[in-house]
């Protein structure tokens, strides 16, 4: 059993909610982590599909047996934080599966900072963000798998945000934990490191401008984000794949009963950059509904209404509301360079759903105004009285805030509400 596993890692969500202090989130915390727990040792089990978990337990068992491990850099790298698992619990997947419920509850404290640095003026208690990130559909049933998507979404996002306050407080002591952390993306999933370097390389440049006293224009940030494309571009090609590793992960992935645009090679690099828009599209919006052919298709198509809306949430708030460019900057830099990167090997929809999430909650994080006007609106609806008085006039007042903001970008459509 791995009772004291869940004891451990109930112990760690505790203290770190009590640090944090949002009495929201401690309360919101428990049923989700519970909720993570009673998937992964009651569900999990009984499903007719045992995706790579054996392969990350494998690895885990060979090296805390001294055994050599012969598996892929990225495989081996989470097998290695597994297997530090298995030395002080049980040797068995769901161990890694108890830990992954705590970071998937913990991943929506980065996110909260990502969102209120985005919008300054927004409320911290936006009660709808936080059912999204603990509660979205297939977020929570991967994050529940013993495998390294809880693990590297929630240190890709915490890079995110400990970089965000290291530029805006100027504190090197911050910035200096950035690089540990960003070593640990890397390892686990090469493409959000780079992805990573391309958001802060366009964060950076923007603060440069800023300093230099130029100003912050269309053109100017054309000329920044096409120079970071070439250079993403450049590490995509000369760091991750070769050539011929990219059609031959094309033809990797086009294996199973989820592939689109099978038989699909690229004959140039220019062939590939012309693709690019169109497989991103396709990472980001499949399946579509002539793909589904069983289930699990059906499953996976249920999150494609929920990206289409906050996709839509996402260019809204941007275009309404008043926001720090800065941020701007790296989260849409963030989610275009991954979309691209994962759109142009991807060919399957079932690994693009796993890959696609840590862009959900991006997505969700840009929306955020938007994502609070529907939670008011929807209390609103059901005549739901807040509990408090002081609650109400907190909501009424985070209302007529959001209102103000909306506004103002309208009167003012050609600025960014600095």
């Amino acid at each position: 059993m791995v009772v004291s596993a869940v004891l451990v890692a109930l112990f760690l969500l505790l203290l770190v909610t009590k640090w944090y202090g949002n009495r929201l989130f401690q309360l919101a915390a428990l049923p989700a982590f519970f909720g993570h727990l009673f998937v992964s040792i009651v569900v999990l089990p009984r499903l007719p599909y045992g995706w790579d978990i054996a392969k990350f337990d494998n690895v885990a068992s060979a090296l805390i047996s001294g055994e050599l491990v012969s598996a892929s850099s990225t495989v081996t790298a989470y097998g290695t934080f597994q297997g530090l698992l298995y030395v002080f619990f049980p040797s068995e997947p769901v161990t890694a599966a108890v830990f992954n419920g705590l970071f998937a509850v913990l991943v929506y404290i980065p996110v909260a900072y990502l969102y209120r640095s985005l919008y300054p003026w927004m409320s911290e208690h936006n009660y709808g963000v936080m059912a999204l990130i603990l509660y979205l559909p297939l977020p929570f049933l991967f994050f529940s798998l013993p495998m390294r998507d809880a693990l590297s979404a929630f240190s890709f996002l915490s890079l995110l945000a400990l970089g965000v306050y290291a530029l805006r407080e100027r504190d090197a002591a911050v910035g200096l934990t950035v690089v540990p952390l960003w070593a640990m993306v890397f390892l686990l999933r090469p493409e959000l490191g780079l992805v990573g370097l391309l958001g802060f390389g366009a964060t950076g440049s923007v603060d440069l401008i800023r300093a230099l006293e130029l100003e912050l224009s269309i053109p100017s940030l054309a000329v920044v984000l096409g120079g970071l494309g070439a250079l993403g571009f450049g590490l995509f090609a000369e760091v991750l794949y070769s050539f011929e590793r990219v059609n031959a992960e094309l033809a990797y992935r086009a294996q199973g009963g989820a592939v689109y645009l099978d038989g699909m090679q690229y004959s140039s690099w220019f062939d590939f950059l012309l693709a690019a828009p169109g497989r991103a599209l396709y990472f980001v919006f499949t399946p579509f509904p002539l793909h589904v052919e069983s289930v699990f298709h059906l499953l996976a198509f249920t999150a494609v209404p929920i990206v289409i809306v906050l996709f839509v949430g996402a260019v809204r708030s941007l275009y309404e509301c008043e926001f720090d460019e800065t941020v701007a900057v790296l989260l849409i830099v963030v989610f275009l360079a991954g979309s691209a990167g994962y759109g142009a090997i991807n060919s399957n929809f079932g690994t693009g759903v796993r890959h696609r999430m840590t862009f959900e909650f991006i997505l969700v994080i840009i929306a955020a105004p938007v994502i609070a006007r529907w939670e008011l609106l929807v209390r609103e609806w059901l005549g739901v009285v807040p509990r408090h008085r002081d609650e109400h006039d907190e909501q009424q007042r985070e209302a007529q805030e959001l209102d103000g903001h909306v506004q103002t970008r309208g009167e003012y459509p050609n600025e960014t509400g600095e």
